[in-house]
Order: structure tokens, then C-alpha cells, then sequence
């Protein structure tokens, strides 16, 4: 009985060490931080992590499986500044029952693009999906900026239509992207936790040369990956973007940090086979706290950063050392 309930104390911070972090930073911050537990800016707060945990959720699906995906923020950008254009400088544009369904089409068929781009390079031409999806980040961002200048002189698309604002949980309808979000959240929890699928990405992820010859498509299932995060990215891309109620070609620039804090804080091993959603969740729910309340107080951009990228360090020496310990009491036990 002893040794069953230290395995599952280990196995409870193994899986989730940000959990009691999360309680007591909100609970302090609620405390002694102005302006922090009022409804505006709780509001904001869970605005600000549905599109988080949306593009998130896309990238934990190819870190489980032991890859990488920075292509998904310079889909956030390409799809902002299409969809922007689309709703408001296309000739589609004087009709938002036509415009806005063909923007977020083409959104998605974007996310969908860059998605199978990746898969390609990974799986047929054998790329690592590091240096694969770096070269499609640089690819798909420069192209962004270069349609933002081709259709506007302006830094940014702005005239969109408020209908699509809708997307991004304006005025009484705050509680859209929170809902989208949620769906996918949810969805790719029941994926992974409850379909051959789900247990194929963890296979993989541990050691694809086994999970092969035990009789699973590594190909097919990595290709699939890629793709669902592109998607993914994509439906966060029109959430940011109602929400910001303008097309952005830089809206990605310094998401990506958020997004592995998320992922890596939240308790997944980026070695792969390792965490899952609910710990991306909590992740997502950590950094948006920690981003918001250094934001409140008006600490500098730079300065959260340096925070972010101590928290990765901290955090994946932490998954390291409480997995090893738990390997370790596996392994006494099965003796």
C-alpha cells in the first residue's frame, strides 16, 4: 500500500507538476495583484488562451509523436492577412454572407496546405520535422508579409466586417472562441486518450522503429499529425484575428514561445510519447496567467520572455527528474 501511493504522488507530479503552481499563482494573484480578479480581465484572460490552447493543442499532437511544428504560427500570420484581405478589400468584400465563409475556407485550406507540406518533407523526403518546419516557417511568414504589402501599404488589413468579430468573442458573444476552444480541446482529448489512433501517436512517439514493426503506419500517422496542426493553427488564426479585428502579417512573431511554455510547462516530454492534453491545458492556463499578470504590472516584453524561457528550463529538468525517478521505481518493482 505504501509503495502504490508514493507511485501514485510520483505519478500525479510526473503528469501534471504545474498543477499546485497554477493554484496558488492565481490565488496570490487574485490577492495582491490590482485589477487581476475582475471580471474585464478575466474575461481577456480566457480570450487570450482559446486561441493559445487551439494552436497548442495542433503542436502537442506532433511533440507526442517526438517531432516539432514551428510552422504553426506563420499560419496564424499567412491566414490572418488572406482572411483579412478576403473580407475586406476582395470583391467579395461588399457581401459578408459570401466573404466571411470564403475567408475562413481559405484559412483552413492554408492551415490544411502547410500541414501536408510538412508531412511531405517528413515523411517521403525524410526531412527532420525540425529543420522541415523552420524552412516552412520562414517560407509561409515571408510570403505573408510580402501579400500584406502587395494589397495594402499599411502595416495591417483593417475594415473587416463586424460579423466576424463575432469569432473572436466581441461584446456579448465572449463566449465563442471560449466554447470553439473547449471543442477542441475536447476532441483532441478523446482522440488521444480513447482511439487506436491515440494510442498509435504514443507509440511513436516512444520508439517509431517498434511501433512499425509491431504493424503501425508511422508514415501515414505522422503525416496525419502534421496536417492536424496546421488545422488547427488555421482555427486559431481566425480566432486571433476576429479578435484583433484586424489581419496582422506579424500576429505569430512571438507566439511560439507561449506555445512550447504551454506545451513543455504543462508536464509533455518533447522526447515524445510522454504528457497529453490535459497537461497542455494546464500549460496554456499557466502561461496566459504568468503573461497576464506581468502585463498588469507593466513588466517589459523582454522581461517576460527571459521568464518564459526559464520556465522551459525549469520545467523539462523537472519532467526529467521525476520521470527517471519514476522509471526507477518501475523498475524495482518489476524485479
Amino acid at each position: 500500500m505504501k509503495y502504490n501511493l508514493n507511485s501514485k504522488i510520483l505519478s500525479f507530479f510526473t503528469s501534471t507538476p504545474i498543477m499546485p503552481i497554477l493554484v496558488v499563482g492565481f490565488v496570490a494573484a487574485c490577492l495582491f495583484v490590482p485589477n487581476f480578479a475582475s471580471v474585464y480581465n478575466q474575461k481577456i484572460l480566457l480570450l487570450q488562451a482559446s486561441d493559445l490552447l487551439i494552436i497548442s493543442c495542433g503542436v502537442t499532437f506532433v511533440v507526442l509523436n517526438g517531432g516539432i511544428d514551428f510552422s504553426a504560427t506563420s499560419v496564424l500570420t499567412l491566414g490572418s492577412v488572406v482572411g483579412a484581405y478576403i473580407m475586406a478589400l476582395s470583391p467579395l468584400a461588399s457581401n459578408p454572407i459570401i466573404s466571411i465563409p470564403v475567408a475562413i475556407a481559405a484559412i483552413l485550406v492554408i492551415g490544411l496546405l502547410v500541414g501536408a507540406i510538412n508531412g511531405f518533407a517528413i515523411t517521403v523526403l525524410k526531412m527532420p520535422s525540425f529543420i522541415a518546419t523552420l524552412a516552412t516557417q520562414l517560407a509561409v511568414s515571408g510570403v505573408a508579409v510580402l501579400f500584406n504589402s502587395s494589397v495594402t501599404e499599411k502595416s495591417s488589413i483593417s475594415g473587416l466586417p463586424e460579423s466576424f468579430f463575432i469569432f473572436g468573442g466581441s461584446g456579448k458573444y465572449y463566449l465563442v472562441p471560449i466554447a470553439i476552444a473547449l471543442l477542441v480541446w475536447g476532441f483532441s482529448y478523446w482522440l488521444l486518450k480513447y482511439t487506436k489512433f491515440g494510442r498509435d501517436i504514443y507509440a511513436i512517439g516512444v520508439n517509431p522503429r517498434t511501433a512499425h514493426i509491431s504493424g503501425i503506419n508511422v508514415k501515414k500517422t505522422i503525416f496525419v499529425l502534421l496536417v492536424m496542426s496546421g488545422l488547427f493553427a488555421g482555427i486559431a488564426s481566425i480566432l486571433a484575428t476576429a479578435r484583433n479585428q484586424v489581419g496582422l502579417p506579424s500576429l505569430g512573431d512571438k507566439m511560439f514561445i507561449s506555445i512550447m511554455a504551454a506545451i513543455i510547462v504543462g508536464g509533455t516530454s518533447t522526447a515524445g510519447g510522454f504528457g497529453g492534453f490535459k497537461q497542455t491545458l494546464l500549460g496554456v492556463l499557466f502561461v496566459t496567467v504568468i503573461t497576464n499578470i506581468m502585463n498588469l504590472l507593466g513588466v517589459e516584453w523582454f522581461i517576460i520572455m527571459i521568464i518564459q524561457g526559464t520556465l522551459i528550463l525549469l520545467s523539462t529538468m523537472f519532467g526529467t527528474m521525476f520521470s527517471s525517478i519514476w522509471s526507477l521505481k518501475a523498475g524495482e518493482e518489476s524485479k
